[in-house]
């Protein structure tokens, strides 16, 4: 081939196309063992798959769909120097990388919603705080997306990127790379934020420190997304790189890497009752198999956003009563929403019963004060002799 005599022999057999396939799959895997996981929990444990899952799952087919657009542009020669490719090469290794990058952005994008989906249901925030939340990560989803449409819309007519018998008027690359570097760092600020904030919820209950961090690790997992995103904004620079097809290899790993790690770390906080089942006890409490026996069964479904991470703290909330005269008035501390109960440890009024609840089993409760004023009402108690009848 005469194009890899115009650079250097030494340079010729360099290839990371082997690299590539190896990262990518081997990510795509792993994070395929954690979302059936946690599908297996969710369905087959807690009878309830919810709208997290859902987008966890959309998720992952956006990672299948890069993978094979990612093999087919390692086929074509992506990861060789762009100098060695026949022209049909430089095509397909041009076409399959950049529609690679459409379903690689979503793979990292949506999860930000599922884990949303998630937090919303188990912190309980203000409806104004619930309302940032959804508007923050689809704002961030939207901004990533962006990236998408300049891609495709720099040159026109776009084909002319691939296909080097149309010619097109293109864009300065530099705002491809500009653009994506600012949507990195929104994406990374995103994803610490939602590592940060459970933590800040778990910091204010009532829970020993062991439990408090173990969650606060499990709900924080995305902190790792945060670094990816911010080291792959340092590779983006290669977008406007003439050697595309060698120098993309490293945004193309990167992009695997931050979509595989924040699907698995958003799998992550849901699976603690399939590791009660294999270890035989709780995780962060002391109770086996015989309490999973029928968790989150629908048939004592009464409160929807239960959660199923059930380590918890001494259930708090109890009715206290007192007579007065012909009248009983309660005075008690109504939970707003167990954070990390079931709803199998409810019975059908609402209320914890023995059989429901196993031995060591506790929750973790927001509760709020419901005060109730009253008039005294003097009840004359009967005299010694009064009772006995004298």
């Amino acid at each position: 081939m005469t194009a890899q005599q115009e650079i250097p022999p030494h340079l010729v057999d360099q290839n990371k196309g082997p690299a590539i396939l190896a990262i990518c799959s081997t990510l795509t895997v792993v994070a395929t063992c954690f979302v059936a996981a946690r599908l297996y929990v969710r369905a087959k444990i807690l009878s309830r798959v919810g709208l997290d899952d859902w987008l966890i799952l959309v998720s992952m087919l956006c990672g299948y769909l890069m993978l094979g657009l990612t093999i087919a542009a390692v086929r074509s020669g992506n990861g060789r120097h762009f100098a060695t490719l026949s022209v049909e090469q430089k095509s397909g290794a041009i076409l399959y990388t950049i529609a690679g990058f459409c379903p690689g952005i979503l793979s990292f994008g949506i999860p930000k919603l599922a884990v949303v989906a998630l937090l919303t249901k188990i912190t309980n925030p203000s409806r104004a705080h619930r309302i940032f939340l959804w508007l923050m990560t689809s704002g961030c989803l939207l901004i990533l997306f962006g990236c998408v449409i300049i891609l495709f819309s720099q040159c026109t007519p776009a084909r002319s990127q691939w296909d080097f018998s149309v010619k097109g008027v293109c864009w300065d690359r530099w705002i491809l790379v500009y653009y994506a570097i600012v949507a990195g760092n929104i994406s990374a600020a995103v994803d610490l934020y939602l590592a940060v904030y459970p933590a800040v919820v778990l910091y204010n209950l009532q829970i020993n420190m062991k439990k408090k961090l173990a969650l606060s690790v499990a709900l924080g997992l995305g902190s790792i997304a945060t670094a990816v995103a911010i080291y792959k904004s340092t590779r983006l620079p290669a977008l406007a790189s003439p050697d595309f097809s060698y120098d993309t290899s490293d945004i193309t790993i990167w992009t695997s890497i931050e979509g595989n790690s924040i699907i698995i770390a958003a799998c992550i906080p849901t699976l603690q009752p399939l590791f009660d089942l294999l270890l035989g006890r709780r995780v962060l409490g002391s109770t086996g198999e015989q309490y999973y026996k029928g968790y989150g069964s629908r048939s004592g479904m009464k409160t929807p956003n239960h959660i199923e991470l059930s380590s918890n703290s001494e259930n708090k909330s109890a009715s206290r009563h007192r007579k007065m005269g012909v009248h009983d008035v309660t005075i008690a501390k109504d939970s707003q929403e167990s954070i990390l109960g079931s709803e199998n440890e409810q019975g059908g009024n609402g209320n914890t019963t023995s059989e429901q609840k196993p031995r060591g089993s506790h929750w973790i409760q927001r509760t709020q004060d419901v005060t109730i004023s009253y008039e005294d009402q003097v009840v004359e108690e009967p005299t010694v002799g009064e009772r006995r009848g004298v």
